[in-house]
This record gives C-alpha cells, sequence and structure tokens, in this order.
C-alpha cells in the first residue's frame, strides 16, 4: 500500500472515530431542568388570633385594617386556617379550586368554573389557654384535625409518638385573587427552622388569564 493510500485511510478512521465520538455526546447532552416558573414565600403565621396578609401581585405581606373592604390583600394565613378576599371574609372576587395534583408545574390551566368562596365564619377556640376568636375562613384549602383536603393535617397522635403533628397534604390549589385573576399554589411545609407549626412555606405562580 502507497504512503499515499495510507494518509488517506487514517484520514478515512480518524473521521469515523470523529463522528462516533460526536454522536455518542449528543446522545448524552444533559436536558436542561424545566422550571415551574415559580415565586415562593413563608408567612410566620403561629399567633392564635392575628391574620397576616398577602399579595400575590406585590410577593409580599400586606398591612390591613379592614379585610372585607380592603382589596390589596388575595390570601390570609392564621395557623391552619386560610381566608381569600371574597365571599364571607371580603368583597373581592377570590376562591380557591383544589385540583387532585401534588405537582405545580403539572398544571398548565386554571379551570373557569368550580370556585368556592370563603364559606366559614364562626367562633373558634384558639391558643392555650383557650380563647373565643370570631373568624371567617375557605373551607377547601384550610387545614385542620387529620384533614385530607386542606393544605395541612394536625393530628396529636403522631406528637405522642415524639413526631411532628403536623403533615403537609401538599395539594396544588388555583386560588383567584381580589382582583378575579388566577394563582396556583402549593404549600411545602408548615414548620420553622425550629420544627415550630404555623409557618406556611408556598410555591406559586401568578396568571392574568389562567395560563401557566
Amino acid at each position: 500500500i502507497s504512503l499515499v493510500m495510507k494518509k488517506v485511510f487514517l484520514s478515512l478512521v480518524f473521521g469515523a472515530l470523529t463522528l462516533a465520538s460526536c454522536s455518542r455526546d449528543d446522545n448524552n447532552e444533559v436536558t436542561p431542568n424545566v422550571t415551574d416558573n415559580s415565586k415562593e414565600a413563608t408567612v410566620d403565621a403561629s399567633a392564635s388570633g392575628t391574620w397576616k396578609y398577602f399579595s400575590f401581585e406585590k410577593g409580599t405581606e400586606v398591612t390591613v385594617t379592614d379585610p372585607k373592604n380592603d382589596l390589596t390583600w388575595d390570601i390570609a394565613f392564621q395557623r391552619y386556617y386560610i381566608k381569600t378576599n371574597s365571599g364571607v371574609s371580603g368583597n373581592g372576587n377570590g376562591g380557591v379550586f383544589k385540583t387532585d395534583s401534588k405537582e405545580l408545574s403539572a398544571l398548565k390551566q386554571a379551570p373557569t368554573t368550580g370556585y368556592t368562596a370563603d364559606d366559614k365564619k364562626e367562633t373558634v377556640q384558639l391558643g392555650y389557654p383557650p380563647v373565643d376568636t370570631e373568624l371567617s375562613y375557605n373551607s377547601i384549602i384550610s387545614g385542620g384535625m387529620k384533614s385530607v383536603n386542606g393544605y395541612v393535617a394536625y393530628d396529636p397522635a403522631l406528637a405522642a409518638q415524639g413526631k411532628s403533628p403536623y403533615t403537609v397534604n401538599k395539594w396544588v390549589y388555583v386560588v383567584k385573587t381580589a382582583k378575579g385573576e388566577y394563582v396556583k399554589l402549593q404549600v411545602v411545609d408548615y414548620l420553622d427552622a425550629k420544627n415550630k407549626g404555623g409557618h406556611p412555606k408556598f410555591k406559586y405562580v401568578l396568571s392574568s388569564d389562567g395560563k401557566f
């Protein structure tokens, strides 16, 4: 075989190996993580009898003195109770729809119907020693004793076992704002760094047209 032929042969082999190497590299390319574009917030709602109001548009807590008529707040937290700016709690266009999903990114479109405005107004005993406290809240998203559909469940039997009595159910909800816009929301934690309850941490995505 001539020297020229050898050079041509080696060039072809090298080229084939290069193409194969590139092909393998392409197949092993890491797929970028697909984020849910959510924001995250934590509210200290541990004080019984005190509501913490939150605006999804501003992304912060807001000070509210007249919750029934104030349209600057969208959702409020007090321990495992939640209220929206709707129904018996406010004059806004709020409400809640519970989905069957526990994956925030899976929800792409908010439903157009089926929302429940705040529908509970009663006197409950809060704190220790218990104090009669009148409050309004949303029955769909609020947690409670061994709650299944609410955002957090309380089970004293777990505390007797030396465990936290709180279990976050991690349901995905669609919450309507005071203006009638849409928010997909998931509470992912309820404890602070010292494992004390009343500190809901939630992820959310705001949408003006219901598309996420």
